[in-house]
């Protein structure tokens, strides 16, 4: 290729100077002699200049690459050119930048740079998809912290009729803010944040409803208001329960617990002691069954036994022994009613619970808040010391527990330090009621064992054009059986596609598959002789904080697996050429003025 001699240009320059020079030379008029010979001699070089634009040279190193992605910092940026003489390429993924070379993908990088060794990602970091393609190649990650907002995020995918809905998470931020949960067309719940804080949020709302619902968390800044994301959730039947209300005595309080379970069509038995001899035993919903004595075929009919420290020391040993493994081995709840901690230590599988005295009185009346709901309640003098073992069910002001549970086996034992709460539907509170049930039982009833079921593994938040993968896990196929087939099908539209299926090495009665969404709304996945399973692909602008906290994260185990060390690359001049618009301006002002000067 022809090459123009490194000595025309000054040539070239010289005679044209030359020339104007000795034109502004030769004019009559001597006035401002000066300025024409300097704007002559300007002129001449910027107009050869425009013509053979001069060039600098820059070292590059062709083995190294920046690339740009999502959030980058460009301080961070302008620090690592400033730490390499030789320049790595600058490439951008999924943002803007200037002078950046903007790539489709990460293949296409590898395309364009061959020698390619290194690559320093900036930002929040690429997906795992993404990364694939930078396999055998150094990666060095200067990843940036996400911005203010929401940093985590959870709620329930599925709840029982009766059920709270309970959005919880953290919210970073650095202004006064509002977060609101939106449902059913209204505003339910929301809650106010100061500045410059991580706030740990719960926001609550009781579906009246069965079927599949979007609800949606919304933030409010003076007045503009932001969705941070939907929160899609399936409200099912109320799971109908077997109780048995165990009582030392006659009492309003099971009385009415009894009625009340009943009326919502749960299966109850109550035995309350009348004498040493003499027991009143009642069954509602279910067949007579003999409750003279516990006994593990008796404790096979019930989900949850819903007792007091009285009636725990009343029963024989062999009895407690029996209620204790029906909670181990076979997953039952107990619930037990307390006015003060347990005197002695004959029940103390079920009423070892950590508590402190609140009130030198017999009972104080306090305000109880469960899932969004807050009522006025009397309540024994004690409440429970939070641990991480416990889960609360019922709290007062101050983040004290009046009821808690903790895991035990296959089961779950629960205290309650509220004795009373009768006194609600005596006051027509007939939903603060039911709420407050349908919280403390719920969690510790013994749970369903499933045989077929779905489930949505990752991510969190399907988004369209992203993998999700789901899993299908069947108990009853037998060895040699073949891999179950499933169809989703997306509800706005009713197109379906078949899933294949994947059996995994460690358990093979699971099998897994990925779906790539291509729209938003709710999906359903479905297998012969199985419950179909509903999940809810959302916009790629939700929870914006889960996408860069998965990129990160992949990022990071990426970079961990990595036991690369590149070769030394060799260092490459490129030319870059001088912007020839100032060259332009500036003859257009000297040209200009000598013009301007041969008319006054």
């Amino acid at each position: 290729m022809y090459s123009t001699p490194a000595y025309l240009p000054w040539l070239i320059a010289t005679l044209v100077v030359l020339l104007l020079l000795w034109l502004a030379w030769r004019r009559p008029n001597r006035q401002r002699l000066w300025l024409r010979l300097v704007a002559s001699a300007i002129a001449g070089i910027s107009l050869v200049l425009i013509v053979f634009p001069p060039a600098t040279k820059q070292a590059i190193n062709p083995s190294a690459a920046i690339l740009l992605s999502g959030g980058y910092n460009p301080d961070t940026l302008a620090n690592l050119l400033n730490q390499n003489e030789a320049k790595p390429i600058l490439y951008m993924l999924g943002t803007e930048a200037d002078e950046a070379i903007p790539v489709s993908s990460l293949y296409t990088l590898r395309q364009q740079q061959p020698g390619l060794q290194m690559v320093h990602v900036l930002g929040y970091g690429l997906e795992e998809q993404q990364l694939q393609a930078l396999e055998g190649i150094k990666l060095v990650p200067h990843l940036s912290e996400a911005s203010a907002g929401v940093s985590a995020v959870q709620w329930p995918q599925e709840v029982r009729s009766g059920e709270a809905v309970t959005v919880a998470g953290r919210f970073n931020h650095n202004t006064q803010t509002k977060l609101y949960l939106h449902a059913a067309g209204q505003l339910r719940d929301s809650i106010e944040i100061g500045t410059n804080s991580t706030y740990t949020f719960n926001l609550n709302y009781t579906p009246k409803q069965t079927g599949p619902y979007v609800y949606t968390l919304l933030t409010k800044n003076g007045a503009q208001v932001d969705t941070l994301g939907q929160v899609p959730v399936q409200v099912k039947e109320q799971q109908h329960l077997r109780v048995l209300l165990i009582a030392s005595a006659p009492s309003f309080e099971f009385k009415f617990l009894k009625n009340h379970l009943a009326e919502e069509q749960h299966k109850v038995a109550y035995r309350a002691t009348v004498s040493r001899d003499i027991s009143q035993n009642e069954w509602v919903n279910m067949p007579k069954t003999d409750l003279g004595r516990i006994t593990p075929k008796l404790l096979q009919n019930f989900d949850v036994v819903i007792t007091e420290p009285q009636a725990l020391q009343s029963i024989s040993a062999g009895e407690r022994t029996t209620l204790q493994r029906a909670v181990t081995e076979d997953g039952i709840g107990v619930l037990t009613i307390a006015s003060a901690p347990a005197a002695t230590n004959t029940a103390n599988f079920f009423t070892n619970f950590r508590s402190k005295r609140q009130s030198q009185q017999e009972s104080r009346s306090i305000r109880a808040s469960w899932a969004g709901k807050e009522a006025s309640i009397n309540a024994a003098p004690y409440s429970l010391i939070s641990t991480t073992e416990v889960t609360g069910l019922v709290a007062e002001r101050g983040n004290n527990l009046l009821a808690g549970a903790k895991r035990a086996g296959w089961g779950k034992v629960a205290i309650s330090y509220v004795p009373q709460t009768f006194p609600w539907l005596l006051e027509g509170k007939e939903e603060v009621y039911a709420s407050y049930w349908t919280t403390i039982l719920s969690p510790i009833a013994k749970e369903q064992v499933k045989d077929k079921f779905w489930q949505l593994e990752k991510p969190h938040v399907p988004q369209p054009n992203k993998p999700a993968i789901l899993s299908f896990t069947d108990y009853t196929l037998t060895e040699g059986a073949t891999a179950p087939t499933a169809t989703i099908t997306s509800l706005s539209d009713s197109a379906s596609i078949n899933l294949p299926l994947a059996q995994t090495i460690h358990q093979p009665e699971k099998y897994k598959g990925s779906f790539w969404p291509k729209q938003t709304g709710w999906h359903k996945i479905e297998t012969a002789n199985a419950a179909p399973y509903f999940f809810y692909v959302q916009n790629t602008s939700d929870w914006e904080f889960e996408n860069i906290a998965a990129r990160k994260a992949a990022t990071e185990t990426f970079v961990a697996q990595q036991s690369i060390k590149p070769a030394s690359g060799t260092i490459t001049y490129k030319e870059e050429p001088f912007p020839v618009i100032w060259f332009f301006v500036i003859f257009a002002l000297s040209s200009g003025f000598l013009w301007l000067e041969e008319k006054l």
